[in-house]
């Protein structure tokens, strides 16, 4: 991934994405204060998420409030994002779709939003023949249950490709060496991405998250990834793991740029 600044702050994006020129993205990041939360759930400062989601819609060139936003359950459940989905009644302007980990969309203009602290978001991008997006929240629970060959399969699908033509990127997300993990996790992970580190388990997410994707069709050549982990860059981002549940959330948005 790539720096980007506007403004005096750090946006990233997926450098090949961005040449090809079909999708605007970008990774959001923490701001000078340590600010910067993009969830209105739990016990979060809503009003300060409000002015932080203004932010990156100007960022990406969409209005506030038109975002379509994934309702996370950390599974492996995936909705198809049409125009009347993203005319539904909204919750706090911007339109949430329960229970949803992945978001996927043929619409131009449809901006689509997942919000990340530890693990993974992912973006997909099909040129064609029909254009199509993806922005997937991938934590090893969702990697478990095939999120990713999923949607990789569903996207080729609604834009009558194979998944050979796809694009992905693969945003930051926990690095192995703060991922330690218990028994659930580690039976959960493929084998090649458990690392013993002294007398604990440690799992390699992006790896994984690669590995899914390269299993799945996509060229190892036209998946991105970033090298960076939430946990250890308290600078550019949250983290559940460091900072405890309550702490903030960054995200991945994008969306399909009008021919």
């Amino acid at each position: 991934m790539r720096e980007v600044q506007q403004n005096g702050r750090i946006g990233l994006e997926f450098e090949g994405m961005a040449r090809l020129g079909g999708v605007r993205h970008v990774f959001t990041t923490r701001n000078r204060d340590g600010g910067g939360n993009l969830s209105l759930t739990g016990d979060r400062d809503s009003e300060a998420a409000r002015n932080e989601r203004s932010f990156w819609a100007g960022w990406v060139g969409v209005e506030a409030g038109t975002w379509v936003v994934g309702g996370l359950e950390h599974g492996a459940s995936l909705s198809v994002v049409t125009s009347s989905t993203a005319e539904m009644e909204g919750s706090d302007s911007d339109t949430v779709i329960p229970a949803t980990d992945g978001l996927l969309t043929t619409q131009p203009g449809v901006p689509l939003f997942v919000t990340v602290a530890d693990c993974s978001a992912v973006l997909l991008h099909a040129p064609g023949p029909t254009p199509a997006l993806g922005v997937i929240h991938a934590g090893w629970r969702g990697l478990a249950a095939g999120i990713l060959p999923d949607a990789v399969a569903r996207i080729a699908d609604l834009s009558g490709c194979s998944p050979g033509d796809l694009f992905a990127g693969i945003s930051p997300c926990i690095g192995p060496a703060h991922f330690e993990v218990g028994e659930e996790v580690l039976a959960s992970a493929p084998v090649n991405r458990r690392l013993k580190m002294g007398d604990s388990w440690h799992v390699d997410l992006g790896g994984w998250a690669f590995e899914t994707l390269s299993d799945s069709g996509i060229p190892s050549g036209s998946i991105e990834t970033s090298g960076l982990d939430t946990a250890e860059r308290a600078d550019l981002f949250f983290s559940r793991r460091r900072d405890g549940e309550g702490g903030g959330r960054q995200g991945l948005l994008a969306l399909l740029n009008t021919p």
